[in-house]
């Protein structure tokens, strides 16, 4: 039996200890266990190891290890099973299919082969070997959906809610989620319990709703939590030591499949984590990331005849005007546009003749310009920089937000530290023919002449979690695009499909609320890191700024995650590695581990 990678031992009752090639590397042991050598009361904390291998081995294999299991639960001892018999799972790559599933027959009766147990009124639908291999969304198929414990359904329920959940996960991490169990007919429910002596639960696998899922290198814990951020708060978690239980029930409900101690340990984080998110928003035409009473995300429309508001309106106009990415740049028709947007954007007269040859064109991107024009029209007056390059207005922006220029409206941030709302600017990398040019926050005033593309937010939807945003020289027009945000309503960094990053948004101050409250400032950072992920976070980076030798490169990451000056020991550098991660779609929990210092090394070697 090929069990997957992070495959944790210590969960299953009857499993043989590992080999020594598959015990975790010493520095998981030490996080996880205390050494036999310690003492119950050595004064570690609640969140700290509290036993050593031997003694979670003993406890394991004894009978009161077995989870409590409800109607509204999942078995642990038999989500593991079915994980361990789906081994390794293929996860292709692939886009959209556009794919529209034929609906199926069945016995359905109650307790029948395919019960619904929870009377979602979810259909059927053939899931035969013809049709497993074709996509529901761009990195799962049929056939990932549909398959429990190694063995696939020709007749299947599928709940879109829960592929649309799974891809915002996939998206937000920007790893490969593997799915180890998802629909399980209720005879193949009710056989899988008998064989382990359980009663039989409604299960969500039943009705389509729920996929037992893992991440190489992420926890149980960490998965549940990262699924909420994803997701909403409105779904079910049931946290494993290395995977997870996710179904979309529309409702919350949460459990673990440790005992004693160690689920308690995992209750308090995953509430304390829901909690901090505060209640899922509504659309808005835009929000900024502020913490009001209860952690929700607040903010508003920009009030009308607000620069916010009149750039946006310029942008939609001039959107209306080639409509929506129908009329092309080498139009006759579209020629006085053109030179109006040069004229007045950026002061540059240019020839009719020269607009409408494609080949002048090919080497002459307006995309700043028509962005310049924008601004003109709005009536930024001084304070913007216009210029025929992204990068210009970008980094005088960045420099206004680094000197606090409260009396410029133009502020630069990291893709990750703050939400766009309407009127803002999203910025990306570009590729200019040669690949992305790996552009980043850090890097983008430091003089090279980066390629990037900068777009006006129009619209922003919370609850779709898409913002709308207008660019100019976009398919040789002007035109909007659909860009994924998170559940807190940060730009998706790397998007879906897309190969360059967005990496800064460009926030037009105009009245909003003071920079404090504004910026992802310690306010903003406490929901991501409470005192106790704090002090873990800091224990960590020490430890691991040696081992990983990472410290030797100290410098170059605390540019990186805009924190220069603080050190491994600092609660600063622990909450803006926490930022940093979040924009990269890494688990947030402030330390500088193997998978963050491999992605911040990519970075830095660029």
């Amino acid at each position: 039996m090929t069990r997957p990678q992070s495959w944790d031992w210590t969960e299953s009752r009857t499993a043989d200890p590992p080999s020594f090639a598959q015990q975790p590397p010493n520095w998981v042991a030490q996080e996880v266990f205390r050494s036999a050598e310690q003492s119950a009361g050595n004064g570690e904390s609640e969140s700290g190891p509290e036993m050593s291998l031997a003694e979670f081995a003993a406890e394991a294999r004894d009978d009161t290890f077995a989870p409590e299991i409800s109607d509204e639960t999942e078995s642990g001892e038999v989500e593991l099973a079915e994980w361990e018999l789906a081994g390794t799972p293929v996860q292709d790559e692939a886009f959209p299919s556009g794919l529209v599933l034929i609906p199926a027959a069945g016995a359905t009766a109650k307790e029948a082969e395919h019960w619904d147990p929870n009377a979602t009124g979810l259909p059927l639908y053939a899931t035969g070997p013809s049709v497993r291999p074709q996509k529901l969304s761009p990195n799962f198929t049929v056939g990932e959906l549909v398959s429990s414990g190694g063995t696939a359904a020709d007749v299947a329920r599928i709940s879109p809610a829960l592929v649309r959940c799974l891809q915002a996960l996939r998206d937000r991490l920007g790893k490969s989620v593997t799915i180890s169990s998802g629909y399980r007919s209720w005879a193949r429910n009710v056989a899988v319990y008998r064989a382990r002596g359980a009663t039989p639960t409604r299960s969500r696998h039943c009705s389509g709703q729920a996929a037992d899922i893992s991440v190489a290198g992420m926890s149980g814990l960490d998965l549940a939590k990262a699924a909420l951020d994803a997701c909403g708060r409105d779904i079910a978690v049931g946290i494993g030591a290395a995977y997870a239980h996710i179904d979309v029930r529309g409702s919350w409900a949460r459990w673990s499949y440790a005992s004693g101690d160690g689920a308690k340990r995992d209750l308090a984080a995953i509430d304390a984590h829901r909690s901090g998110l505060g209640a899922t928003p509504p659309p808005t035409a835009g929000s900024p990331y502020i913490p009001a009473p209860g952690g929700v995300p607040v903010g508003s429309a920009p009030a009308t005849g607000s620069l916010r508001a009149r750039i946006a309106q310029f942008a939609e106009q001039e959107r209306s005007r080639w409509g929506n990415g129908t009329r092309v740049e080498t139009e006759p028709a579209m020629t006085a546009t053109l030179q109006d947007y040069y004229r007045t954007g950026v002061g540059i007269t240019v020839a009719a003749s020269d607009l409408q040859s494609s080949a002048w064109q090919g080497g002459h991107p307006w995309s700043a310009v028509f962005i310049s024009w924008v601004m003109r029209q709005a009536g930024a007056g001084s304070d913007f920089a216009y210029s025929t390059a992204h990068r210009e207005y970008v980094s005088a922006a960045k420099r206004n937000a680094e000197t606090a220029n409260t009396a410029n409206p133009f502020w630069t941030y990291a893709v990750e530290k703050i939400v766009p709302e309407v009127g803002d600017l999203v910025c990306a990398d570009r590729d200019s023919g040669g690949g992305c040019g790996g552009v980043t926050y850090a890097t983008i005033d430091n003089g090279t002449a980066w390629s990037t593309h900068c777009d006006v937010v129009t619209a922003v939807d919370r609850t779709g979690r898409t913002l709308t945003a207008v660019g100019g020289n976009v398919s040789q027009s002007v035109k909007a695009k659909t860009i994924a945000i998170d559940a807190q309503g940060f730009v998706v960094p790397q998007q879906s499909g897309q190969t360059c990053r967005y990496f800064a948004i460009l926030k037009v101050r105009d009245g909003t609320p003071p920079a404090p409250q504004q910026e992802a400032g310690p306010a903003v950072l406490a929901t991501l890191l409470d005192p106790d992920g704090t002090a873990r976070a800091v224990r960590l980076n020490t430890s691991y700024a040696t081992a990983l030798r990472w410290g030797e490169h100290l410098h170059a990451i605390t540019r990186l995650i805009a924190a220069p000056g603080s050190t491994p020991s600092d609660a600063a550098f622990a909450h803006a590695v926490a930022v940093w991660q979040r924009g990269r779609g890494l688990t947030p929990d402030g330390a500088v581990g193997p998978d963050s210092w491999i992605e911040m090394a990519k970075m830095i070697n660029r």
